[in-house]
């Protein structure tokens, strides 16, 4: 007659499957992190977009995202978003963040995210509001990065993101798992991920992650309510995704 493993034995044994399951589709963003990506529109240089991402020892994170224009679009001034939190089993998980532009103050939003009474509370425009929080909740600029902890086993990656101006759902579609794209001279094995949210019968935002290690975008474009496309590619980082 075979022996029972004893309950703790077994409970140890799923534990083991479950964080294994998991380590299999997302890993640790580095400690320090910087991209570097060019901004157009319809093909037009409009700038540049330099974002810096660091962990410190207590798992605390930031975010800085800066669009600096060229030309006549330098004259607005650089859009800065900036996003603090903590990392967790799942993820990103905010507490402020932060979108300004230029200096023109009248245009700040600030998010602060309350985990203990599930309160998000946004300050725009000289107005307070707030509104009841839900789980997995992401802002602006962490949910870009927290592409990384979410299984791509699925059809569907869904967000709920504050912007600064509004709360609003992201649901994304997994289109194609290796799609070779290239960029800054370099191919990349990319996911494919698009909004379900349209704008003229197009998808609302289009992002192509690395496959690799980090599942990070190497492009991203938006499509404009007057038509126009506007598109981020990646040019330069502190480390090699295609090495990882």
């Amino acid at each position: 007659m075979k022996k029972l493993l004893p309950f703790k034995q077994w409970l140890a044994f799923f534990l083991f499957l479950f964080l294994f399951s998991s380590l299999v589709y997302s890993k640790e963003l580095p400690n320090i992190l910087e991209l570097k990506y060019e901004l157009t529109e319809n093909g037009e240089i409009l700038g540049t977009v330099i974002e810096k991402f660091a962990i410190d020892e207590t798992g605390k994170y930031r975010i800085e995202s800066a669009t600096k224009g060229i030309g006549l679009y330098a004259l607005f001034g650089d859009r800065v978003l900036i996003s603090e939190g903590n990392i967790t089993s799942e993820g990103l998980k905010p507490k402020h963040f932060e979108l300004h532009q230029g200096s023109n103050a009248s245009k700040d939003a600030i998010v602060d995210f309350d985990w203990d009474n599930k309160i998000l509370i946004t300050r725009y425009k000289s107005s307070e509001t707030k509104e009841n929080i839900e789980n997995k909740t992401q802002d602006l600029i962490s949910y870009l990065y927290q592409f990384n902890y979410e299984s791509f086993d699925e059809s569907m990656i869904e967000f709920v993101a504050a912007t600064g101006k509004k709360y609003k759902k992201y649901q994304f579609k997994i289109i194609d798992k290796k799609v070779a794209l290239s960029s800054a001279d370099k191919i990349f094995d990319t996911y494919l991920v698009q909004s379900l949210a349209e704008k003229d019968g197009k998808p609302e935002t289009q992002i192509w992650l690395n496959n690799k290690a980090y599942k990070l975008p190497i492009r991203i474009r938006y499509q404009e309510k007057n038509g126009t496309i506007l598109e981020q590619n990646l040019v330069q980082t502190n480390i090699d995704l295609n090495g990882l």
